[in-house]
């Protein structure tokens, strides 16, 4: 390691082997910079995603990935209450503030993620303290979260202030990139928060399409009793920022069609408003399971005829779904409720790769499913989805992109 080595330091409360969506990304840019001949020191949590966590402390570089991982010590309430969740947020913030401040080496660069929210602002504060530079990749947007979550109005005093920090946070001549997952993303962050030029580059999917991939995704439906069924699949978080209720229409109104099936895997807050349905509704075919391991999510995307997939209008712009990208990567058409002008809606009708309907307009949801009966239709809509995916989504293309962005700052 040479003395002028840029040593860059990232924020985020989750990182592998905690299955968050976002330490996985993260790992995947890690790599990409270590191989650029950057140093590269992790910041995160002992707690893990779902509060279980690991026992580890810090981590020293291995010989595969040559990446410095801290774990700080946090509560490990973990995301099912709100009380528990704000718990282990101000837990982090404490440990890896103190974390921040005495990391080894001087730090070219605080990358700050958003997990738990306003970590920018804690780069910006600890990169003065120790002459570094900051930098910020967005995957939740505060308060605009805050806001279509319900919990205060845009020009609220909440509002207000939670908006000037978030502005102080991404501010000043130290900053000198910021990314956004979405075009919709980069206008909320150059019209709400202050932030000129922002980058805007889509993540990637972990599917991997081997030569044996197809095999294991028939054997999959073989096991799940798919065989000779439609299958229409949601799979991924069933968030507060997600609709379910058009999904759960067509389900109904698919009753007495018994060859289309409907999957809804993972979890989330609106997980039991899908349970509570297939409970009311004995007769509709309607099948409830959990996360899939990391191993098998390739042949679970595969086994789906048609994906779904959701946002509320309200949420434009404030997160972009990472389901998206895998979808897309499997070769396989999205039906997607929300609106055309969101991140989603903008891919599925630039690459002609399934449909966009917005929450509550049935008439179109039902035409849609008749389309969605059209194999050939199928087929094509999800040839189109997989060559946007290679374009738009690649995995080796985005992180070096991703790497190339933060490395303008040094």
């Amino acid at each position: 390691m040479t003395a002028k080595q840029p040593h860059f330091v990232f924020l985020n409360q989750y990182y592998p082997p905690d299955l968050a969506p976002t330490g996985v990304m993260l790992r995947d840019v890690a790599d990409e910079m270590v191989a650029r001949g950057i140093r590269v020191t992790i910041l995160c949590s002992r707690g893990g995603y779902s509060g279980a966590g690991r026992s580890n402390r810090n981590e020293p570089p291995d010989s595969s990935r040559q990446v410095e991982v801290i774990r700080v010590p946090t509560f490990r309430f973990g995301r099912q209450t709100v009380l528990g969740k704000l718990c282990d947020y101000a837990s982090f913030y404490l440990f890896a503030f103190f974390g921040a401040l005495t990391v080894r080496g001087r730090p070219t660069c605080y990358v700050a993620m958003t997990t738990p929210p306003y970590l920018g602002v804690l780069a910006r504060f600890v990169s003065k303290f120790r002459g570094a530079r900051h930098a910020h990749w967005v995957m939740d947007l505060y308060p605009d979260v805050m806001v279509a979550h319900g919990l205060f109005k845009e020009g609220s005093l909440k509002a207000r202030v939670l908006r000037g920090l978030s502005r102080w946070g991404f501010g000043g001549k130290r900053n000198q990139g910021t990314i956004a997952l979405g075009p919709d993303m980069a206008r909320k962050l150059e019209n709400g928060h202050g932030v000129e030029d922002c980058a805007v580059v889509p993540l990637w999917s972990g599917v991997d399409l081997k030569e044996n991939a197809l095999i294991e995704s028939r054997e999959l439906r073989k096991q799940r009793g798919w065989e000779n069924k439609l299958v229409f699949l949601y799979s991924g978080n069933m968030g507060l920022g997600h609709s379910l209720e058009d999904f759960l229409a067509m389900a109904k109104w698919s009753e007495n069609r018994p060859h289309l099936l409907f999957a809804f895997y993972g979890d989330g807050k609106r997980r039991q408003e899908v349970k509570d349905f297939r409970d009311k509704n004995p007769g509709v075919a309607l099948e409830l399971g959990d996360y899939v391991a990391e191993e098998l999510l390739t042949p679970h995307l595969l086994s789906a005829d048609v994906h779904l997939a959701s946002l509320k209008p309200e949420w434009d712009g404030c997160m972009v779904p990472s389901k998206v990208q895998g979808i897309f990567a499997s070769g396989r058409p999205l039906l997607f409720v929300g609106s055309e002008t969101c991140a989603i809606g903008e891919w599925i009708n630039d690459a002609e790769a399934g449909w966009v309907v917005a929450p509550g307009d049935h008439e179109k949801m039902r035409a849609c499913l008749d389309q969605c009966l059209d194999e050939n239709l199928r087929c094509h809509k999800g040839e189109r989805a997989l060559r946007f995916g290679k374009n738009h989504f690649h995995r080796l293309h985005n992180r070096a992109e991703i790497a190339k962005r933060l490395l303008q700052v040094h």
